[in-house]
């Protein structure tokens, strides 16, 4: 939301605990003039909030089939009290300092191949698919298609796990992107790319808002509610066998199948770059 012109005001909250710390939340939100409020915790806050429009989640998903995705949940949640939707559409603010930087870093290597990024980290343990695993797929990557690649990651372990795979590769046409940067960051250099490969984890759907196709690779649980939205997308979903990591029944040779089949079926001409394969 930082210098997002939609937004008007953007502060931090932060609520004491006890029964004076919730009477001081709800006097400092019925504070705003607001027609609308919003409570991403599906607490009881929007029917103390004096808002016009005040969506009390916990209620109305009961309604809902399980499998319905997240983003389909709040639209239907918001149409339900008659709150106008006038787009469906992800939003993600990139501001133009990101861009020109993502520009800058992508642009540093010296040939004009277009992008894949690949993404190794996840929001949990149970969803990373293995770094040896993205290393062949880069490796198939550079091997069989002209692109350069890409690793992304935030946290240290992540930045480790990048680092990593770039060494495993030793390609010039390999560059790690990791590192402790502003998500814009993260979303210019996406919405400049070709594709990009992740498991299911924010930047995925980072992806999504900036309209950057996806590869995405799930464990079955998730994938209904929690998948790529509103661009385009192939995802492949892990097999539950006894004794067997989930994620690591995800071949490499399906992954790359579907980076192929995806990278093959896109407007190249929209993007301003060829790809021979």
């Amino acid at each position: 939301m930082e210098h997002d012109p939609l937004w008007d005001r953007v502060e931090e909250y932060r609520r004491k605990k006890g029964p004076r710390g919730r009477l001081a939340s709800v006097k400092m939100v019925r504070s705003y003039p607001h027609d609308l409020l919003i409570d991403l915790r599906s607490s009881a806050m929007p029917l103390f909030s004096g808002a016009r429009y005040r969506p009390f989640w916990g209620l109305r998903e009961l309604l809902l089939p399980k499998k319905m995705h997240e983003a389909e949940r709040n639209i239907w949640c918001m149409t339900t009290l008659g709150v106008p939707v006038f787009s469906r559409r992800l939003r993600f603010f990139l501001p133009q300092g990101a861009r020109e930087e993502a520009c800058r870093v992508l642009g540093a290597i010296e040939n004009d191949l277009p992008w894949v990024l690949l993404n190794p980290g996840a929001g949990g343990r149970d969803k990373v698919w293995p770094s040896d695993n993205f290393a062949e797929l880069g490796r198939r990557l550079l091997g069989s298609l002209d692109v350069n690649v890409g690793i992304t990651g935030y946290s240290p372990v992540e930045r480790e796990t990048a680092a990593g795979i770039c060494g495993a590769l030793g390609s010039k046409r390999c560059v790690d992107l990791s590192g402790a940067h502003h998500i814009t960051r993260l979303g210019a250099l996406v919405e400049r790319s070709l594709l990009f490969v992740s498991s299911d984890t924010g930047p995925l759907h980072v992806a999504s808002a900036v309209g950057t196709p996806v590869v995405g690779l799930y464990l079955p649980r998730n994938l209904a509610r929690f998948g790529p939205w509103g661009n385009r997308h192939k995802c492949l979903v892990a097999e539950i066998n006894d004794g067997v990591e989930p994620m690591r029944t995800i071949g490499v040779e399906g992954v790359f199948r579907a980076c192929k089949e995806m990278l093959s079926s896109l407007t190249l001409q929209k993007k301003g770059d060829s790809l021979s394969m």
